[in-house]
């Protein structure tokens, strides 16, 4: 078996703000296929990155000039432009909540490979509070509306503005709905797996409304020099997005646990390798006195 770095976009907000990552992917040796690499937001414009896992190659390959077309609804749209570095976007065509899309993407030197995402729905944050614990801990606490009739799939991030940039904040949390993942002090087998995780499903909750504390700790550091304003952004994700965040964050983590090396990156692409999903978000300010 041999490893490729696959790059994923991490999240793509209307706003255009991104990350990236570099990860490896067990794919087996006699095998070259497609990479694609997608995590849309509602109302976001239409864009894929496209790979190559060549097993002549430690590094994947941009693959361009392929023909990459895209339904909505199982109505087809136009095909997406090549760009370059393996990139490929359909202008002036943005993602629709409650929308199903499917791509097939076909390469004369690669089998076609296809993938499918219903965009979700935007779900509001009702209220978003703070209290001061102490000089080195700050406590949020944010309430949504869920739709208890269907499961469901969140993420919260938290970020802090400095000189006009906003800067990622890891955060923890005791809350039930975390599973442990971010306790400050999580323990077993499974916590330490997917320690980190900021997803989550509504599947341990009852009700319409949800409610989850989280803060932020720095024993080194009063609390109050670091930010004066957070904004917290609430993603509902797919299942796929979910399993996928929860895969990445396994493998990162991999090798703090013993006997549990082997791990498997998450794919919904048929014939092809990689991720095409979708996730709408919904972010709010605090100002902090």
């Amino acid at each position: 078996m041999k490893y490729i770095l696959l790059i994923l976009t991490c999240i793509v907000l209307s706003t255009q703000i991104s990350c990236e990552s570099d990860l490896s992917l067990d794919i087996p040796d006699e095998e070259s296929k497609v990479v694609i690499n997608s995590l849309l937001g509602s109302d976001s414009l239409l864009r894929v990155h496209i790979t190559n896992s060549s097993i002549l190659n430690t590094n994947n390959i941009n693959v361009e000039n392929a023909k990459v077309q895209i339904k909505e609804n199982n109505t087809a749209l136009k095909q997406l432009i090549n760009n370059e570095n393996g990139w490929y976007t359909l202008e002036n065509t943005y993602l629709k909540s409650n929308n199903t899309y499917q791509i097939e993407i076909s390469h004369p030197n690669f089998e076609t490979c296809t993938a499918e995402t219903e965009v979700p729905e935007k779900v509001l944050i009702k209220q978003i509070n703070y209290q001061k614990k102490n000089a080195n801990q700050l406590d949020f606490t944010i309430v949504f509306q869920d739709d208890p009739s269907q499961e469901n799939y969140y993420m919260i991030l938290l970020k802090g503005k400095q000189d006009n940039k906003l800067n990622d904040i890891e955060y923890n949390s005791d809350d039930i709905i975390f599973n442990g993942n971010l306790s400050i002090n999580s323990i077993g087998l499974q916590q330490n797996i997917l320690r980190g995780s900021r997803s989550f499903s509504d599947e341990n909750r009852n009700g319409n409304e949800i409610s989850i504390s989280f803060y932020v700790y720095n024993e080194l550091i009063d609390i109050n020099q670091l930010f004066s304003e957070y904004h917290v952004t609430l993603y509902h994700i797919t299942q796929d997005y979910y399993k996928y965040e929860r895969s990445l964050i396994t493998f990162n983590n991999r090798e703090d646990v013993p006997f549990y090396n082997k791990v498997n990156l998450h794919s919904n692409v048929t014939n092809g390798y990689g991720i095409f999903t979708s996730y709408a978000a919904d972010s709010k300010s605090i100002n902090i006195e």
